[in-house]
C-alpha cells in the first residue's frame, strides 16, 4: 500500500466518525445539513495535512504525529515521524533540509502551508459558532489508522511555556521520558495539575 493510498484509507475511515461532544456540544442545535457540512470540510482539511506532511517526510515513515498550536496571533506547527526499520525513535521535522540536503525554501513553502491549512481548520469551528481549540494533534500510521485530538485548554493562562507543553507532549505522543531531573519533575507537575490529560 503507497503512502498516498494510506492517506486516502485513513482519511475516508475518519469521515465516518461521529462528531462527539469535543466538536458539538448538546447545548448547541445544528441542523444535519450544516454538520455535514462542517465534517466534509474537516475532513478535506484533514486529508491536505497528511497529505503535505507525507510529502515533507523523505523517506518511507511508519507513523507520524503532527502538532499545530493557532491563535488569533500567530501560532506554530511541527511533526516526528519514525521509520519502519526504527519505530522507537522519531525524528522532528525541522531537521528534515538538514539531514536531507532538501533545499530551505521548499521546506518553508511547506511549512507555511501546513500553518495556513490547520488556521483554516480552526476558522471552521469559527465559522460553525464551535467552541475554539487551542491546539490539535493528528496522528496517522502506515497500518492506515487515523487519529485526531482537540485540546481546548489555554495553556497562555498558565505557567506552561510553549517548550514546557512541547516537553510533556513528546511525552505523552512519543513515549521520551527526559533525562532532566527538571523536567521529569514539569511532567509528573503536569499530570497532578491535569489529571485528563488535555494537551
Amino acid at each position: 500500500m503507497g503512502r498516498s493510498t494510506i492517506i486516502s484509507y485513513a482519511i475516508q475511515k475518519c469521515i465516518n466518525i461521529t462528531l462527539d461532544q469535543e466538536i458539538i456540544t448538546s447545548k448547541i442545535n445544528i441542523y444535519r445539513g450544516k454538520v455535514t457540512n462542517m465534517k466534509q470540510k474537516m475532513n478535506k482539511l484533514y486529508r491536505e495535512i497528511a497529505e503535505t506532511v507525507n510529502e515533507m517526510i523523505p523517506v518511507k515513515w511508519g507513523e507520524f504525529y503532527f502538532y499545530a498550536q493557532i491563535s488569533e496571533s500567530g501560532g506554530g506547527t511541527y511533526f516526528f515521524y519514525n521509520t519502519p526499520e526504527n519505530r522507537q525513535s522519531f525524528n522532528y521535522s525541522v531537521k528534515i533540509p538538514i539531514n536531507y540536503a532538501i533545499e530551505k525554501d521548499e521546506y518553508k513553502i511547506n511549512k507555511r502551508k501546513l500553518f495556513e491549512l490547520s488556521d483554516e481548520l480552526r476558522n471552521v469551528f469559527k465559522d460553525n459558532q464551535q467552541e475554539l481549540w487551542y491546539s490539535f494533534t493528528m496522528s496517522l500510521e502506515s497500518s492506515g489508522d487515523f487519529k485526531i485530538h482537540y485540546d481546548y485548554t489555554n495553556w497562555l493562562d498558565t505557567e506552561y511555556s510553549f517548550s514546557d507543553q512541547m516537553i510533556i507532549w513528546k511525552n505523552k505522543y512519543l513515549g521520551e521520558v527526559p533525562n532532566d531531573e527538571n523536567y521529569k519533575a514539569l511532567i509528573e507537575k503536569y499530570y497532578i495539575e491535569f489529571p485528563n490529560n488535555p494537551i
